[in-house]
């Protein structure tokens, strides 16, 4: 397994570097430690071009140092894996994308600001630029403030399912990986909301026929959680392994869920669209990814 850790000296790329040091790898993956040292132009305003280069040649080198040592730390957590760095000259997002691309990266691991709002929309941001864009997994590692003082909630997996094929790769994802003995799995099916009250005559001809429809649904779900919570229990135990078929919006129930339980992981599958549609109108990785309370891992 090939994973891309993206950071740059900042307090949210060394949740992402925590995030990775807590989870358990397969044996013989490829750990990258990589940083992209972004240009400064506006400091040849105020510095000679020799000055300038000077300045930009001595923070790649901090950057080159840090990725190492960060290298070196993992690869003491993991001497199973091996362990590289690189830090290099360019924008961000387009050589975290390249570089995925190129190695090629099974999941990509990031920090996230938490912008929000009008910035989060023309702005964007790293991590959001990644979920959106990457052709591999994508782990959104931030701060876990709601969950200070409860113990062992980082062993909690939220897993969201539905008999789709981006969910189906999501619990392949999860079957696939290492997990602690002591870890807990909630996979949780939401169901759109049961419209049950008709405005007018015309609409209550279809009342019954739509009931039926919605009794198939409910049985579908509950039979493919079922199937889904079998499958894992054969690999992790019984007991370990809980199910949850709720009626309701995917991603408001997806963030109570794990606030409340509380989650430590958020896993869940995504859909591909359009670059409009993801931009004006988003998608419940995306709204997951902007609240929840723990870092999510996107599966493409």
């Amino acid at each position: 397994m090939n994973i891309l850790i993206a950071i740059d000296n900042s307090p949210h790329s060394e949740v992402a570097v925590d995030a990775v040091s807590t989870r358990i790898w397969p044996q013989g993956s490829n750990i990258k430690v990589f940083c992209a040292v972004e240009r400064r132009e506006p400091v040849f305003a105020v510095m000679s071009k020799d000055e300038a280069n000077q300045f930009h040649n001595r923070a790649l080198e901090a950057a080159r140092q840090f990725t190492e040592a960060t290298a070196a730390t993992l690869q003491e957590k993991f001497p199973e894996c091996t362990v590289t760095s690189e830090a290099i000259f360019g924008d961000s997002k387009e050589l975290i994308l390249a570089q995925a691309g190129k190695w090629p990266a099974n999941l990509i691991v990031v920090g996230s600001h938490g912008r929000h709002g009008l910035p989060r929309i023309f702005l964007g941001s790293v991590s959001q630029t990644i979920l959106l864009h990457a052709n591999c997994a994508t782990l959104i590692a931030r701060y876990q403030r709601a969950h200070e003082n409860v113990p062992e909630f980082d062993k909690n997996i939220l897993v969201t399912v539905d008999d789709s094929v981006h969910s189906r790769k999501a619990l392949d994802w999860v079957m696939n990986m290492p997990w602690p003995k002591e870890a807990q799995f909630t996979l949780l099916t939401a169901l759109p909301p049961l419209v049950d009250k008709f405005s007018d005559g015309i609409d209550s001809l279809h009342a019954n026929k739509f009931s039926t429809m919605r009794i198939e649904l409910e049985e579908a779900a509950r039979a493919f959680l079922s199937e889904s919570a079998a499958s894992l229990q054969e690999k992790v135990g019984t007991s370990q392994v809980k199910t949850m078929l709720e009626e309701g919006d995917p991603a408001e129930l997806i963030l109570a869920i794990a606030t409340n339980w509380p989650a430590g992981l958020i896993v869940m599958g995504s859909r591909s669209r359009g670059h409009m549609t993801r931009l004006f109108m988003g998608s419940v990785s995306q709204e997951v990814v902007l609240q929840a309370p723990c870092p999510v891992e996107v599966i493409k």
